[in-house]
């Protein structure tokens, strides 16, 4: 399609504002995008892009910001782990992403792509690989954060059974630069500033630019209809504490924390921010899970960055301060 009208919610966000940064790079000059909170908006992005208010789920809103759009992207989302956001959680990613389709419905989006999570991913017991297969199962391992995203992925595949393309990208934590304060950034903050202890768990983990690269070749290729995850390499939280600190050169020693002392620590956080944490993510940060993705390697010309040359190029950024350049997709 010869240059596309292109819609990315949340422009703001981590992922949002890479996603940009992508299409203005392959040369696409017709791009809208949502925020929030003016002051937010990265500062490489003001120009040549159309910014506009959208705060999910308005209704009346969201049909108009998808208006006249052919390819959208929905990477808005609140991430969340304290019990008293769970409504909120389902109001925005389950209800907001309701709208969103509807409005894509109405307006005959050519391509729909929804940013899922791996946290959307059934996860029936300790020490399991999962790939595009697992499907949501309520247990222990799971949290209001990721059913709220698996029913917002619902919400998208509701709208392939209407005749919408579709897209479902699932990716792992995300590393890049940005809000140091904010998402999957604050483990800098945490390795960098805070007690020297690690969870036993194990994740997986994947460059922002490989994501924002991967949807951008999915809508050029024309590909819907699948569920993709995205991620780079699976770490356990000793190895990427211990390559972070490297990259910082801290001299500190990190020790793993027995559960019971990450039950203490997260009591003490919740107290001194006056907001509960929930117990759910210790199991999730205690659990070791990885995630395969195998089928994204099968994309024609995509690849991952390696894991380790992200979080060095990504400790640089955060050297730099509270602004800092955005990371350059040249490899």
């Amino acid at each position: 399609m010869n240059n596309p009208r292109i819609l990315v919610t949340g422009g703001s966000g981590l992922l949002g504002s890479y996603l940009l940064r992508w299409f203005k790079k392959q040369g696409y000059n017709q791009l809208t995008t949502t925020y929030q909170h003016q002051l937010s908006i990265p500062a490489d992005l003001k120009e040549g892009i159309e910014w506009k208010y959208l705060k999910l789920p308005d209704i009346p809103d969201a049909f108009e910001v998808v208006k006249d759009k052919d390819w959208v992207i929905h990477t808005a989302a609140l991430v969340s782990y304290a019990p008293g956001d769970k409504y909120k959680l389902l109001d925005i990613n389950k209800s907001g992403t309701e709208i969103v389709v509807n409005a894509c419905l109405a307006n005959e989006i050519k391509h729909f792509i929804y940013v899922g999570s791996i946290g959307a991913l059934g996860k029936e017991t300790n020490h399991v690989t999962m790939d595009e297969s697992n499907v949501w199962i309520q247990n222990s391992y799971s949290t209001p954060y990721g059913l709220s995203k698996y029913l917002g992925e619902l919400e998208a595949w509701r709208g392939a059974g209407e005749g919408l393309n579709v897209s479902v990208i699932l990716p792992s934590v995300i590393l890049g630069s940005g809000n140091w304060q904010q998402s999957s950034l604050q483990l800098l903050d945490r390795v960098a500033n805070h007690s020297p202890w690690y969870p036993g768990g194990q994740t997986g983990y994947v460059d922002v630019r490989d994501v924002a690269t991967f949807i951008g070749l999915l809508l050029e290729k024309e590909n819907t209809g699948e569920r993709w995850i995205v991620n780079a390499a699976n770490l356990s939280f000793k190895e990427i504490y211990r390559q972070i600190a490297d990259a910082l050169g801290l001299k500190k020693k990190f020790h793993e924390a027995p559960k019971w002392l990450a039950r203490t620590i997260l009591l003490g956080s919740s107290l001194k921010s006056g907001r509960l944490a929930t117990p759910d993510i210790l199991n999730q940060v205690y659990g070791s899970f990885s995630y395969d993705s195998t089928k994204s390697l099968k994309l024609d010309g995509f690849e991952y960055r390696p894991i380790e040359k992200t979080i060095r190029e990504v400790v640089a950024a955060f050297r730099e301060g509270v602004v800092s350049k955005p990371l350059s997709f040249e490899k």
